[in-house]
């Protein structure tokens, strides 16, 4: 079916290093038992941690640990696990647990003679990118600002193919950092939410330890007993460094490891933290006024373009292979041949196409909801929405050829004050029929806007938030159409592929986390024209895992949905799911599925581990440079049932320039063809109702899902989404 597309060369930031040889593949495989058996969903990071103990180099492979090496008998056992050694054997690069396992085995092997080499540079793992070298000193830093920096390294990560070729993935990576303490932050922004701390000194091994910040203490640090130690947490420090003035200007904080699979509380103190910042951090500080436009010069940092970063890590692949592979030969970056798929047409009222949502202002909206609307005024005591949005949602009304009511208001001065009469005040307003409320306020802090959203949620309102600050033509379209999704409109649909094997119902679903609990299928599901089918309520659990019998609660409920909707089930389903499947996750479903002659294909769509897509330019002089590969450039690896998708814009059509990542999308079960489903996958990131001018870079369902999730986290409290109707878009 590609035939009728262009065909296009792309670049990769992948090098080419060596193949694997036999020796290579040989691996002792150790079977590891604990003392006392994990929580479930731990299981993985307990024997990740026990991978560090054993004085060789060792990974997980499933539920076994594999080594190069021998274990030493008299490390193979302690008072919490012991290992018995199954055998020797030779591993596949053809099967993907295997592969992946020779992958992580690599990148320790690669980070290990790294840091033996290059001793005056810091390396730090990260889960998504691989390794990351930091550039030494002030070399690495590329911006600052009041209490934060922006520091530049390189990204380098290993990927193994089927054919055992071993490729080097590198790129130029970006990291937010302060140089001062929590309590600084504490002080200085108190309305920014912090979830991740750093210490603000060096362990043993030169790295500073990342923490999960829980809360807060009003007990002195003299009086704070460590247990274990039998020692202050004022005396823990003074041994480790701390000055006196460190510990009387610090309040005690608790806080907990990232990746301990045994979740403790420890106490800390706020001047021996620094905060881990995050864009969103930023963003909220620029939201507040404060260094606004120092803030927006960031994007201009971080966003660099593709021939930037394809020329910085052929720089980095030449001291890699020189002085760690031996390789006198230059490194080069792989070609590999692509397709550009054609853009999805959007549907507007009456069918008719449009190229962008922001068009339904004019053509009108493709489905009609909700046709009551309040407001509730924080701002100011004017009973009224802000001019540009009510002269908006009147012309989507009109172009829609329907009539909305939107002269329900309360204003500031008419809001209760007590917890109360506040949740009487939403179910009053929710017994008049209006389901859908626009709440103006000033910029709040994220716990004020929560409690508002909860009390709404718990009368079966759903609530659109807005700054009336800077409102133009762009900022009012957005709220309506997140106003109106709400409301249960949607804005456009997609025109269906025109095929005999694409699927007829999608359903997407994520995995979101507070730092303990996961909050598992939060799904979102659109029929074959994008229209929606409603959201799921997530189910709480312990692991990234998601439990089968879950999933298939979920699925069947959905094609419940499909059945009453057409009477009869869908021919095929195609399953996405954001991030690694684990194992076991869609067994039940598939079974379940098969008992019915209901086809399913199942992607996992992963935001990371894709690297960049570019495309060369020779100019008259044969000069060659490198743009990013168009918007809908993909590429096929047959042998692994996986593309590469160039779903967002070009660089050259950003606000702020920049490269644009694509996705990496591998598809674990089914028969349709491979294009097909990246065709598929393209065009429901075309799909994007809640936004009149943006595309999504993951398709709709898990672009939805993942927001749904986000959304549940602060929440907090599930039974409060009772009373809503699921086919409200909550989290857009």
């Amino acid at each position: 079916m590609f035939a009728q597309f262009p065909e296009v060369e792309v670049i990769l930031n992948r090098f080419f290093v060596k193949n694997l040889t036999q020796q290579d593949l040989r691996f002792y495989e150790y079977q590891c038992q604990f003392t006392q058996v994990p929580e479930q969903g731990s299981e993985q990071k307990a024997l990740s941690s026990v991978c560090y103990k054993l004085g060789v180099t060792a990974v997980r492979l499933g539920s076994l640990i594999i080594t190069r090496e021998r274990i030493d008998t008299s490390r193979r056992q302690t008072q919490d696990w012991q290992l018995q050694e199954i055998g020797c054997r030779e591993l596949s690069c053809q099967k993907d647990h295997e592969r992946q396992a020779l992958e992580s085995f690599e990148r320790k092997i690669l980070e290990c003679k790294l840091k033996e080499k290059f001793k005056k540079t810091r390396f730090e793992k990260d889960y998504e990118v691989g390794l990351i070298w930091w550039i030494f000193d002030q070399k690495g830093l590329e911006k600052s600002g009041h209490g934060w920096e922006v520091h530049r390294g390189g990204a380098i990560n290993v990927r193994i193919e089927p054919d055992g070729k071993l490729y080097l993935e590198i790129d130029i990576h970006h990291r937010f950092y302060t140089p001062f303490t929590l309590e600084w932050w504490l002080n200085e922004y108190p309305d920014i939410q912090i979830k991740y701390v750093r210490n603000t000194y060096k362990d043993k091994n030169g790295n500073q330890q990342v923490w999960i910040l829980k809360n807060f203490s009003n007990e002195n640090p003299n009086d704070v007993e460590i247990k274990e130690l039998g020692i202050s947490l004022a005396a823990y420090h003074r041994q480790n460094g701390a000055s006196e003035q460190d510990i009387n200007e610090s309040r005690v904080v608790t806080v907990e490891k990232t990746s301990d699979y045994k979740p403790k509380t420890v106490y800390h103190l706020s001047q021996r933290l620094s905060p881990v910042l995050t864009m969103e951090m930023l963003a909220q500080i620029a939201e507040q006024g404060r260094e606004k436009s120092e803030i927006q010069g960031v994007f201009d940092c971080i966003r660099k373009n593709i021939n930037l970063r394809l020329s910085e890590s052929q720089k980095t692949a030449e001291l890699i292979f020189k002085h760690i592979y031996n390789l006198s030969r230059q490194p080069e970056l792989i070609k590999v041949n692509g397709f550009v798929m054609p853009r999805a047409k959007l549907l507007a009222c009456d069918n008719k196409e449009i190229d962008k949502t922001a068009k339904i202002s004019f053509f009108g909206c493709a489905k009609i909801g909700e046709t009551k609307f309040g407001c509730l005024n924080l701002f100011d005591d004017k009973p009224q929405y802000p001019e540009k949005v009510r002269e908006c949602l009147l012309q989507i009304a009109k172009s829609s050829d329907t009539q909305i009511q939107i002269d329900s208001y309360f204003t500031k001065s008419e809001y209760p004050k007590d917890d109360l009469d506040q949740q009487t005040f939403w179910q009053q307003w929710a017994n008049k029929g209006i389901k859908t409320v626009l709440v103006v306020m000033p910029w709040s802090p994220n716990e004020e806007k929560q409690k508002l959203r909860n009390q709404a949620l718990k009368a079966g309102i759903a609530t659109q938030f807005m700054v009336p600050v800077n409102v133009n033509n762009y900022k009012s379209l957005n709220v309506c159409l997140g106003l109106l999704c709400k409301a249960k409109w949607q804005p456009v649909y997609l025109k269906p592929l025109d095929h005999s094997e694409a699927a007829d119902l999608v359903i997407g679903f994520d995995t979101g986390t507070n730092g303990r609990l996961y909050y598992g299928t939060s799904a979102f599901a659109v029929l074959a024209n994008g229209q929606s089918l409603g959201w799921e309520l997530p189910d709480v659990q312990r692991g990234e895992t998601i439990s089968g019998q879950v999933i298939w609660q979920v699925v069947s409920s959905l094609v419940f949905k499909f059945q009453v909707k057409f009477n009869r089930y869908p021919k095929k389903i195609l399953i996405m799911r954001d991030g690694l499947i684990q194992k076991g996750e869609f067994e039940q479903t598939i079974e379940e599925l098969n008992k019915k002659d209901i086809a399913v294909d199942i992607l996992s769509v992963r935001k990371s581990g894709s690297g960049r897509m570019g495309r060369e330019i020779r100019s008259t002089d044969s000069k060659v440079t490198y743009q990013d590969a168009a918007v809908g450039t993909v590429v096929f690896f047959e042998e692994t049932k996986s593309f590469i998708l160039q779903s967002s814009e070009e660089a050259s059509k950003k606000k702020y320039g920049g490269s644009a990542r694509p996705l990496r999308v591998v598809h674990t079960h089914g028969k349709t063809p491979l294009e097909l489903l990246a065709l598929q996958t393209y065009h429901l990131t075309q799909l994007h109702p809640a936004s009149g001018f943006c595309s999504s870079r993951l398709p709709w369902v898990l672009h939805l899902a993942d927001k749904s999730s986000k959304e549940f986290q602060r929440i907090g409290s599930i039974s409060v989404l009772q009373s809503i109707d699921r086919e409200k878009l909550i989290a857009v």
